[in-house]
């Protein structure tokens, strides 16, 4: 359950929003009766049982309820967190965008939104979230890097190498911002510089499946398949019950180089299945 604590985070959030905004209302007004609070409340349970098409239904119809609660903005974004763990994606950029016509500066309900953007491969509505991300907090590592690996999916790697250079102004001791330049000179095809950089994160961070799938993609678009497999394995064995979707899409292409075209489709298919449960963007990053 530890992928859904995003959600669950906000559930708490939202809890606490409501306390302190009816703590001077709550000896005259019973809210265990209140339908729309009891909604709410079923909606949180419901979440926290991983029962999000019932935390969906329940949340949607206290929004109905009362569209103009100060606190419906942080509901729109708990529905979109539903939707997006459902699979129902453009229903969650509804959900998304209209938080955001009630605030258009909320920075979190913003990047929830680009990330999803990003992985239904919109790339350039993700840029725009991400422009006005940094425009509002032009010093947030944490955007820069997602909007620097959408310029990798791009293709646009000068500007991905902008704002990864840009990190490590900011942050010189980044290894996140090194593990966006490894991935950056191998997709640029400079194997040894990728490899070196690896190499380096290895030694700070040697228990990081990041690092070894990584590794393993570099590998294997040198046609070094004996060492992508070593370190895909490494990488599995390091993961445990976190598996993203992207190490299984790895394994999936590292099987068909092998000419095990059976396993390969087994590892993608599992990749598909993880996608809808997982957070937003493949190279999730964490701080």
């Amino acid at each position: 359950m530890r992928r859904f604590g995003f959600f669950l985070l906000n559930c708490l959030i939202v809890l606490s929003l409501n306390n302190l905004s009816l703590s001077s209302q709550t000896e005259n007004n019973d809210l265990e009766k209140d339908p729309y609070w009891k909604l709410i409340e079923a909606s949180f349970t419901a979440c926290g049982q991983g029962n999000f098409a019932q935390a969906e239904a329940e949340l949607s119809k206290a929004i109905r309820m009362k569209l103009d609660h100060p606190i419906t903005i942080y509901l729109l974004n708990n529905l979109g967190g539903y939707q997006q763990i459902l699979g129902k994606y453009d229903q969650a950029i509804l959900s998304y965008s209209a938080a955001l016509t009630k605030d258009p500066d909320e920075q979190t309900i913003r990047f929830n939104r680009a990330r999803l953007y990003a992985q239904m491969k919109r790339y350039k509505s993700a840029l725009t979230d991400y422009a006005l991300l940094l425009g509002l907090n032009p010093k947030n590592e944490l955007f820069r890097y997602h909007r620097a690996m959408i310029y990798l999916l791009t293709e646009d790697y000068d500007l991905a190498e902008l704002d990864l250079s840009e990190i490590l102004k900011l942050s010189p001791e980044s290894l996140k911002a090194r593990i966006g330049y490894a991935l950056l000179e191998t997709m640029r095809a400079s194997y040894d510089k990728a490899e070196m950089i690896y190499e380096h994160l290895l030694g700070k961070l040697p228990n990081s499946a990041e690092v070894y799938e990584g590794r393993a993609r570099m590998y294997l678009a040198r046609k070094m398949l004996g060492f992508a497999v070593r370190d895909m394995e490494q990488a599995f064995k390091l993961a445990k019950d976190s598996t993203s979707p992207s190490l299984y899409r790895l394994k999936a292409e590292i099987e068909q180089a092998l000419g095990n075209k059976e396993e390969a489709k087994k590892s993608l298919s599992q990749a598909n299945k993880l996608e809808l449960r997982f957070d937003p963007l493949k190279s999730k990053m964490e701080q």
